[in-house]
């Protein structure tokens, strides 16, 4: 009983299912004139508004957009920038990673901006951006070239932080760290 059961419970949906395919087919194949004029029409306005649109010039920047927009762009970077180090230490996982990648895609957006810019819009930038004179009494009171020494990035180099008598001194000798035991450590701290 279950079989019969089973195979006409499936029948009727493969009927009804036949029954909507044949009705789609008819439905295209009669080409329904109501829905055709408005698939015509709409046809129609979005050719206009493509026209509209490659007859207009596009809008170069004036120095006074140049401004606004990178204005704009860097008080995004920076409130990113806040987000993301207010966030860093204090949580993990999709909240740090979703205000990491704002960060990283408003950085990057400032970045594409400056680069994409024209000589003259890069100019009018640049008079914003460094608007102050460079400090230069340090260097021109020590007789000092402005551009700095020319370092090397290759090679071995000297440990900075060694004072010359650490250098000097043979430390293969030295035993003191590796004598003695925790007990006499703590007694040594106690006595203080």
């Amino acid at each position: 009983m279950t079989d019969n059961n089973n195979s006409s419970a499936e029948r009727p949906k493969k009927k009804y299912n036949n029954k909507r395919r044949n009705n789609r087919k008819n439905y295209k194949a009669s080409g329904n004139k109501s829905n055709k004029a408005e698939t015509d029409s709409n046809e129609s306005n979005d050719s206009k508004k493509f026209q509209g649109n490659r007859n207009r010039r596009p809008k170069s920047l004036t120095p006074a957009k140049v401004l606004q927009k990178y204005d704009n762009l860097m008080e995004q970077y920076i409130v990113a920038r806040k987000k993301f180090f207010e966030l860093f230490g204090r949580t993990a996982g999709k909240q740090l990673d979703k205000v990491e990648k704002t960060y990283d895609t408003s950085l990057k957006s400032l970045r594409e901006f400056e680069v994409k810019l024209e000589d003259w819009q890069k100019e009018v930038l640049d008079k914003k951006i460094n608007t102050y004179a460079e400090d230069r009494d340090y260097s021109t009171n020590h007789d000092l070239k402005p551009e700095g020494d020319i370092v090397s990035f290759t090679g071995e180099f000297e440990d900075p932080h060694l004072l010359p008598t650490q250098k000097a001194s043979e430390w293969s000798k030295d035993t003191e760290e590796s004598e003695g035991t925790i007990e006499d450590y703590k007694k040594y701290k106690d006595s203080y």
